[in-house]
């Protein structure tokens, strides 16, 4: 796997959530949790209108190896059609959900929400272009310019009372500002084609993939739902803001590296190359997954307490019990790429939809014991689909199942450790300030992985810093030839 594609494939993962997350922050500000928790209950409609649109056909395109003109015409056009019926749905039954959940505010939101499906169907098959390509680096560019546009945009919202609508455009418009960016700035070659017969080889590989999204992005945002619905909308604000504050950098993390070795793993040459490929990032994604839940973790209280203005306390209790359970469910989404590859994805819809339904089940169950028993039924769920994706993992890699256990057991034992040092250093400096127990527990958790990690994990730490110096060479290399 190329290391400078992984590179700006975090730029835009990261890019991208990180400044969405500043904005989280400005508008914090200048909004109340009961803003950020109306648009949050609605979590579970917009979480699908990418899923809906998609319905695995990218995935799809990406494992043809190199897909023809006709095969993204016909994607294409499936994503717009798609797209319209999506906004015309939300419109349709947004009096229904916002009677049922008790505000009649989230009726023009929904509309507004769902008219970004048109902007996203516009985009997809475009931007899946650009992933064949390897073309990464304009993917980075492209979000993290759209999400900062549609960003300020919402910041003058807020300032000028907008109130939530200024969340409501910060999605919408990050949608319809990528799309128009891809307008502008990238080779379109559009012609009025549909392949009935590409198209239903597409579908056949994505439809396994479709349901089993479905019921993981609704498991993601039930929480806010019932919250929203059973408590209230501050409380359901408290999760949502917990819940993007954790994802920024796990999630980000996940899909930066899953997107882009799913890309590159694909497209090896034999079956054992890419076994082999998928089995060595296994270990880097749980370590370094594991690592960032850890020292978010340790840090949690003087993270929030300094970043957030006071009304935005009780959400810490929300991001410690959101921490946990981003321990496991990553890595279980990481390694349904295997499967992808392998044209497996019957494992994926089965093992999904058993996991997540029964987690969505059991909000609405334990509701009334609280949100920690929520979260952690949810935990339990997520450590049980791993051990089910590992066995069948084993059946496609040839790595025993147990492998994969200690692998993970291992990583986290380590960094527990380490986390538990910078616990100890955190607690100790909070009299000092918050911004004081961040840096010092930061340094102390920095100092403790980088000494595991080179007496532990060494492969991790020589492999990348034979990449970072192989890249710092080849950048003198260009320097010194464009000198001449």
């Amino acid at each position: 796997m190329r290391l400078i594609y992984f590179i700006w494939s975090l730029i835009e993962r990261f890019g991208t959530n990180f400044v969405s997350l500043a904005g989280n922050i400005i508008l914090s500000y200048l909004l109340m949790p009961e803003d950020f928790g109306l648009v949050a209950m609605l979590g579970v409609f917009t979480s699908m209108i990418f899923v809906f649109i998609d319905c695995g056909l990218s995935d799809g395109l990406l494992t043809l190896g190199t897909p023809h003109r006709r095969d993204f015409n016909t994607v294409f056009f499936f994503n717009i059609a798609v797209g319209i019926t999506i906004a015309v749905v939300y419109c349709a039954i947004s009096p229904f959900v916002s009677r049922y959940l008790g505000n009649p505010a989230l009726q023009p939101m929904l509309c507004v929400l769902g008219s970004g499906a048109i902007f996203s169907g516009l985009s997809l098959s475009q931007m899946t272009r650009l992933r064949v390509e390897h073309r990464f680096k304009q993917l980075a560019l492209f979000n993290v310019l759209s999400i900062t546009l549609a960003l300020a945009i919402a910041i003058v919202m807020a300032l000028n009372g907008a109130r939530y609508w200024a969340l409501v455009e910060l999605q919408v418009g990050f949608a319809a500002f990528f799309w128009l960016l891809l307008a502008l700035f990238t080779r379109w070659d559009l012609r009025l084609e549909f392949d009935v017969r590409r198209f239903k080889s597409l579908w056949a590989f994505g439809v396994n993939l479709l349901m089993s999204t479905i019921i993981g992005q609704v498991a993601q945002n039930i929480f806010s739902f019932v919250i929203g619905k059973h408590i209230n909308p501050t409380h359901a604000g408290y999760m949502g803001q917990a819940q993007k504050l954790q994802q920024t950098p796990t999630n980000s993390l996940e899909s930066a590296i899953s997107t882009t070795a799913y890309v590159l793993i694909a497209q090896q040459e034999s079956a054992e190359q890419k076994r082999a490929a998928f089995f060595e990032m296994f270990g880097v994604v749980t370590y370094i997954n594991s690592a960032f839940c850890f020292f978010m973790l340790a840090l949690s209280f003087p993270l929030i307490d300094f970043i957030f203005p006071a009304k935005w306390l009780p959400a810490i209790p929300y991001f410690r019990l959101m921490l946990c359970w981003a321990l496991v469910y990553p890595v279980c989404n990481f390694m349904m790429i295997i499967f992808k590859i392998f044209s497996r994805t019957s494992v994926i819809r089965n093992v999904y939809i058993i996991e997540k339904a029964l987690v969505v089940v059991s909000a609405f169950v334990l509701y009334p014991y609280g949100v920690k028993a929520m979260i952690a039924a949810a935990v339990g769920l997520s450590l049980m689909s791993f051990l089910l994706v590992s066995h069948f993992a084993s059946r496609v890699t040839g790595e025993r199942a147990i492998r994969y256990v200690q692998i993970y057991v291992t990583h986290l034992a380590m960094l527990a450790v380490v986390a538990g040092c910078a616990y100890g250093v955190t607690l100790m400096s909070q009299p000092c300030g918050s911004f004081v127990a961040i840096v010092a527990g930061g340094a102390t958790f920095v100092a403790c992985l980088a000494v595991v990690t080179r007496v532990l994990r060494r492969g991790y730490y020589d492999y990348v810093v034979a990449h970072l110096a192989a890249l710092k060479a080849k950048h003198g290399a260009e320097h010194v030839t464009s000198g001449e």
